[in-house]
């Protein structure tokens, strides 16, 4: 009995002992993790460029998939024990007191945490006129880790300061990474500043006559809003202020970084760079419901608009300035221009050259790019009050509507040079003085010294040309078809099939007639032309008038007569 009560009183000895022993390493252990420092390194990827626009786009961690954070850092833990409480804090002395960052509660020895940065900028930034050197502070502190300070420095522009890549010039490798930062244009893009709101407000009433209900679901009244913000412009004398503008090629560091006027600063001071009056030009199309666009070319940028899968663009620097050749153009002649461009830009941005960009401000909006909010200003609406005065002088190709074709490559919907010459389509027009006339489904008059020659197509009733064939109008009538485009897409097909090609684009409408631009390539030529069609019973019918690129030289009034007569 003694010796069973010896062997219980072991083991209840030997339990305690267990649970002592257990007690005792784990104590220990904590005291070792207290005791015993864990290290950290840290590696910091720093941005070294703040531009006070984008202060929206820095602070928003969606915003372009997180790309222009403050800074990035790598902590990895190189002891044999686990940091514990490690806490990551930063400070922009003057701009962003010390702000809690991220806390880990156990990096364990081997590990690694990323920290990324977003700092949450004050609205002020923008008020911020010149560039500073400033420094960024982390502070890296925890439970049983020595703490640490990184520090690295930043330059924070002036607000107008757009930076077009922050990628050193040096390593640049491809002519995308010159202009890395092209969507960040869309926070100098500001539709809702008090002022460009009210300046959209004058070229509405003014210039277009309050007749711009249909703007947003409209090609045709687009492009006249369109014509209206150049007419703004040109009234007002504004001026193009110099040839500066986007990067050319690799190793150009004089304009990776450049001073852009607000759009507001182009308005009430009358003056712009071609990225100046793009932006400008973006940021009253947007208010007014559109979609803007930014074209960037090598040393070169211009705006417009896309509707319905279309685009538009205008030659904004038309108005003349210091820069420019051949004096000042008419908004129809900057359109023309500005449609010539989109053509050639279309064709190298095809072929892959990354130095043409489309830079969609909505869709840059739609991740995450926002404009920098501006302040009301009773002094610049002044500003704007007396440049609209200009605008009651009398408007230009756009400051009423106009009916009648323009000039080859215009959106012929809109308007022509000189706004002066109405359209008489459809009311019978008189035939011009050496012409004679078809009559058909549709009708016009062409030169009695053209010959009428073999159709090409059946659904093509009719072909006239000049003796040397550069100059020519077909006719054609095609039969359950339910659209221009489908007609033209038809036309397209026939071209396939015989090793040629077409491009096409809707430019307006004007008396029931579907108006397009397009250009065609066949047998080593290039043909550009103008189209006009209209749906007729049991189909469409219309004319495409055009002339083959690069012989001689064919009168231009000979198409415009033909255009304007046709009804």
């Amino acid at each position: 009995m003694t010796t069973q009560k010896n062997s219980g009183f072991r083991k209840i000895i030997l339990s305690c002992a267990i649970v002592v022993i257990g007690v005792l390493m784990v104590f220990h252990q904590s005291l070792f993790s207290l005791f015993t420092k864990a290290e950290l390194e840290a590696k910091i990827e720093p941005n070294s460029i703040i531009m006070p626009a984008a202060y929206k786009v820095y602070g928003n961690e969606t915003a372009l998939d997180g790309k222009y954070g403050l800074f990035k850092m790598l902590l990895t833990n190189n002891g044999k024990t686990a940091a514990r409480n490690v806490n990551v804090t930063f400070e922009i002395p003057g701009y962003i007191e010390e702000t809690n960052l991220k806390k880990v509660p156990l990096i364990l020895p081997g590990q690694s945490i990323l920290v990324n940065c977003f700092p949450k900028f004050k609205e002020d930034i923008v008020e911020k006129r010149t560039a500073s050197r400033e420094v960024v502070n982390i502070n890296i502190n925890g439970l049983n880790i020595k703490e640490q300070t990184e520090s690295f420095p930043i330059e924070i522009k002036g607000r107008n300061e757009y930076v077009y890549t922050q990628i050193p010039v040096d390593e640049i490798l491809s002519p995308a990474e010159l202009i890395d930062n092209a969507d960040l244009l869309g926070c100098f893009v500001t539709p809702e500043d008090p002022i460009i709101k009210y300046f959209t407000q004058q070229i509405q009433e003014k210039i277009l006559k309050g007749e711009s209900a249909s703007v947003m679901n409209s090609e045709q009244e687009a492009v006249r809003f369109l014509g209206g913000i150049y007419d703004a412009t040109y009234l007002s004398h504004m001026v193009y202020s110099g040839t500066s503008g986007v990067p050319t090629e690799i190793g150009d560091a004089t304009t990776v970084v450049q001073s852009i006027r607000l759009p507001r600063e182009v308005v009430t001071g009358k003056t712009g760079l071609c990225i100046e009056l793009s932006v400008l030009y973006a940021s009253v199309l947007m208010n007014a419901g559109l979609d803007p666009i930014i074209y960037l070319i090598p040393g070169h940028a211009y705006p417009g608009f896309r509707m319905n899968g279309n685009f538009y663009a205008i030659e904004a620097t038309g108005i003349g300035g210091e820069g420019m050749k051949g004096g000042r153009s008419s908004a129809a002649q900057a359109f023309e221009v500005g449609m010539k461009q989109l053509q050639e830009f279309m064709q190298y941005a095809q072929m892959g050259d990354e130095r043409y960009q489309i830079i969609d401000i909505r869709e840059t909006v739609k991740n995450g790019v926002s404009a920098m909010e501006l302040k009301d200003d009773t002094f610049l609406r002044g500003k704007v009050d007396e440049i609209a005065r200009s605008f009651e002088s009398g408007g230009m190709a756009y400051s009423q509507p106009q009916s009648g074709f323009a000039e080859m490559g215009t959106n012929t919907g809109a308007g022509n040079a000189t706004g002066n010459q109405q359209n008489n389509r459809g009311n019978s027009p008189s035939t011009p003085s050496g012409y004679k006339n078809y009559k058909g489904k549709v009708s016009f008059s062409y030169p009695s010294s053209w010959a009428s020659n073999p159709t090409q197509m059946p659904e093509m009733v009719g072909y006239f040309s000049n003796a040397n064939y550069d100059t020519y109008a077909e006719v054609y009538e095609f039969r359950n078809t339910s659209s221009p485009q489908q007609a033209l897409g038809m036309i397209r097909q026939y071209m396939n099939q015989l090793g040629g090609d077409m491009q096409f684009s809707l430019a307006g409408q004007t008396n029931g007639f579907q108006v397009f631009n397009g250009q065609s390539y066949f047998s080593g030529n290039s043909l550009q032309w103008v189209a006009a069609f209209k749906p007729v019973s049991a189909g469409v019918a219309g004319v495409i008038v055009g002339k083959t690129v690069g012989y001689g030289n064919p009168s231009q009034t000979v198409i415009e007569n033909i255009l304007n007569s046709i009804h």
